[in-house]
């Protein structure tokens, strides 16, 4: 398929525009996930407040697989063009490198905090799991312990004080 320049002009553009949004959302990944570091790290682990993180990251990282899907499309395109005319767009693919470098920074970054955040989670997790298995293993107890105590019937002592 021939482009015209404004075509051309108006790919490249979007290119650019969609690393940016791209780069965007990441930053505000890389933020959410901070706060479910400060959530995990907190004495007191609110977990409306970490399910609510999640639900924002499903939200960010679905907008940057449309990100992605759109800039492939855009791309595969006006790649042709870029390739064989690279002088005449230097400003524009040193613009989009340099966009790429960052992006590809702040993901890397990202995917270190996770890597940090998992087992601290993890350690979390069981020992919540720990928890809610001792007090129902604590309930089990109790439970037993009154129903074999109702089940019997009331005994009288042995012994009697023998000096009335």
């Amino acid at each position: 398929m021939k482009l015209n320049d404004n075509a051309k002009q108006t790919y490249i553009q979007l290119l650019i525009d969609s690393l940016d949004k791209k780069h965007e959302v990441l930053s505000e990944l890389m933020q959410i996930t901070t706060r479910q570091q400060n959530i995990i790290d907190s004495e007191n682990f609110d977990e409306d407040e970490f399910l609510k993180t999640i639900s924002l990251k499903e939200e960010q990282i679905n907008s940057l697989s449309e990100l992605d899907r759109g800039f492939e499309l855009v791309y595969d395109r006006i790649r042709e063009e870029l390739n064989n005319n690279s002088k005449e767009y230097r400003a524009q693919i040193s613009s989009l490198k340099e966009l790429v470098t960052a992006v590809t920074d702040l993901s890397v970054k990202l995917q270190a905090l996770e890597k940090r955040n998992r087992p601290k989670l993890e350690a979390l997790l069981t020992n919540k799991r720990r928890s809610i298995k001792n007090s129902r293993l604590s309930n089990e107890t109790v439970t037993n312990y009154y129903k074999n105590m109702s089940s019997k019937p009331e005994s009288h002592s042995y012994f009697y004080d023998k000096k009335k």
